[in-house]
């Protein structure tokens, strides 16, 4: 009984292991904390090297937190694990938190009777400068990220104008616009009138590029549409999505400076 359950522990951990590799284009520090040491700073680097993140105990697992980095920034603690087999040979295996944005705190442990040995901050891609803050438009509702969700296919919709995070976007120079760690994203990359707008994890692709024209329009160039509110609704919660160009009032937007 005491092999089976090992056996099964190990499987999960394996399962879980694999959570721990970085994004694509993911930077990972050294090793921060380990055995029961105290809070300690941890060595960031790439994306998390202009603010300051520790990493240290917390019960049988550790607490990440950073701070003073960008606030679209993705990260998340990675924690080696050890114990032993039916045997008494050592096992190691892994695990993580999930990704989280900005300056928070994250904690990550071990399947039983596994245990958290060491722990480090793994950062994902860098992200890029640009100004940030609320996008407004028609009827002077914002770009809203529904619930606040960093789920991929998020609906992005209009909201009465609020300031909290699900209204917090950056201007990216690389032509991305972002929130919560994710891209403004056109579905499916489609290119047809009404197609709807989410936000995703950013990937580089023509669907999350985004040009601000003299008119206040926004364009995606890969559909040669721009972001609209569609219908030009005043509901809060409408989603908005790509429409043909046109200069009128719901594909106006006023973005941070």
């Amino acid at each position: 009984m005491r092999r089976t359950s090992v056996m099964f522990a190990t499987a999960l951990l394996s399962g879980a292991a694999a959570l721990t590799a970085p994004a694509a284009g993911a930077a990972e520090s050294a090793p921060a904390a380990s055995g029961a040491s105290a809070p300690s700073a941890a060595p960031a680097t790439g994306a998390l090297a202009a603010g300051s993140c520790s990493v240290g105990r917390s019960g049988a697992g550790f607490l990440g937190t950073c701070s003073g980095i960008d606030p679209m920034q993705t990260w998340r603690v990675a924690v080696s694990c050890q114990g032993v087999d039916s045997n008494g040979f050592p096992v190691y295996s892994g695990s993580s938190s999930g990704w989280v944005t900005g300056n928070t705190s994250a904690a990550a442990g071990c399947f039983w009777p596994m245990m958290a040995t060491t722990a480090w901050i793994v950062s994902g891609p860098a992200v890029p400068a640009g100004p940030v803050g609320q996008i407004s438009g028609y009827v002077n509702k914002c770009v809203d990220v529904r619930g606040g969700s960093t789920a991929n296919g998020t609906p992005t919709q209009i909201w009465d104008c609020l300031g909290n995070v699900n209204q917090t976007w950056k201007i990216g120079t690389d032509g991305t616009i972002r929130a919560l760690g994710k891209c403004l994203d056109v579905s499916g990359g489609n290119t047809g009138n009404a197609t709807l707008v989410q936000t995703w994890d950013c990937n580089g692709t023509g669907a999350q590029q985004w040009q601000a024209r003299p008119d206040g329009s926004l364009l995606n160039p890969q559909s040669g549409r721009c972001l609209d509110d569609l219908g030009f609704s005043t509901t809060n919660g409408n989603q908005l999505g790509i429409w043909d160009c046109n200069g009128a009032a719901n594909q106006k937007w006023n973005l941070p400076a």
